[in-house]
């Protein structure tokens, strides 16, 4: 994930924020922080791996931080066993130093305590380490995340929950089935009216929850590669031109700016717009959910939240392997490739 520059003092205030980087409380894991003119760059998580995938772990984490155009990185090993992270550790911080990349620092953090792995100093470094923080005690590092209403989850499986199917997919699944709803773009402007005043309805901030029929209608519509984009526009202007797209998509995507009525505030309304993504998700059931995961996918890839973005695109491709649009942002994660600044 990326983030706007944030100042740390100390490796307890980076503990403090990697959550809020994340998402969620890493366990068992490396997490490797890109640093470019003293400045916060991507933030990659990875499962601690088995002795005979040590090197090939290190040599991804290296391409990510390179790709990164990084000068320095942060290092930290999340452990459920003492010792269990240096492995991988001492690969990555030797791979760095010879790609001519500095090591900032180097913490393991274990059994709710942490430790530098280059601070032989009792003062600061007891040899049983210190104290996880907690978010009180490193007010002002997280403060801003905070303000934004960032909560981190307490692991990636709660993260993966929340874009599962819930109870509703169910119903809406049996109105797909159906074929009450419909949502073609092309059936003339009163449909194309209805379609426009459901998607207002779906990314409305701050409503109530998205019902089974304007889901139906939804979903349906994302099987439309067109509308599919159309979306993706309309949610993320810069990521793709509308003017690149079909008369008809223009003329909805249009139709919905005008229903929805909202003035965009990118930092107050980006969260907002993942929680109601999220929730025409779980309305989906597997044969129903690709399309929608992507786009959620997409729109958290372009605002920075990889962690998100990376378990909407696993479930898509669990539902649908061959889904191209899912397997080229896929391919965009693993290579750890972020949009360019606009």
């Amino acid at each position: 994930m990326t983030a706007s520059p944030i100042k740390l003092r100390s490796p307890a205030e980076l503990l403090a924020v990697l959550p809020h980087l994340l998402g969620f409380q890493p366990q068992h894991c490396i997490v490797v922080v890109a640093i470019r003119d003293n400045k916060i760059g991507l933030t990659q998580r990875m499962d601690l791996p088995d002795h005979e995938r040590v090197k090939a772990v290190a040599d991804a984490l290296l391409g990510h931080v390179l790709r990164d155009s990084a000068n320095a990185a942060l290092l930290v090993g999340y452990e459920e066993s003492a010792g269990e992270s240096l492995p991988l550790i001492e690969t990555v911080s030797a791979r760095l130093k010879s790609s001519d990349v500095s090591v900032r620092d180097r913490l393991v953090v274990h059994d709710g305590r942490w430790r530098s792995l280059d601070c032989n100093r009792p003062s600061c470094c007891p040899p049983d380490g210190n104290p996880v923080p907690a978010p009180t005690e490193v007010a002002s590092a997280v403060a801003e995340f905070i303000g934004v209403g960032s909560s981190p989850l307490p692991d990636r499986q709660s993260l993966a929950d929340q874009v599962k199917a819930g109870p509703a997919a169910r119903d809406v699944d049996e109105l797909l089935c159906r074929g009450r709803e419909s949502s073609s773009t092309s059936a003339g402007g009163e449909a194309q009216h209805q379609l426009a005043e459901v998607w207002a309805r779906v990314l409305a901030i701050g409503s109530a929850p998205i019902t089974a029929a304007d889901a139906a209608v939804a979903l349906q519509s994302l099987t439309d590669i067109s509308t599919r984009d159309g979306i993706t526009s309309l949610l993320s202007p810069n990521n793709l031109d509308l003017e690149t797209l079909p008369d008809d998509t223009q003329a909805l995507v249009r139709r919905i700016t005008s229903a929805r009525a909202v003035d965009h505030d990118e930092d107050s309304t980006t969260g907002a717009i993942k929680a109601r993504l999220i929730d025409l998700c779980q309305h989906a059931t597997d044969r129903h959910a690709a399309p929608a995961l992507t786009v959620l996918a997409t729109y958290s890839w372009w605002h920075g939240d990889g962690a998100l973005a990376r378990v909407a695109i696993d479930r898509a491709l669990r539902c649908e392997p061959g889904y191209r649009l899912a397997r080229l942002l896929s391919l965009m994660l693993d290579e750890g490739i972020r949009p360019e600044p606009s």
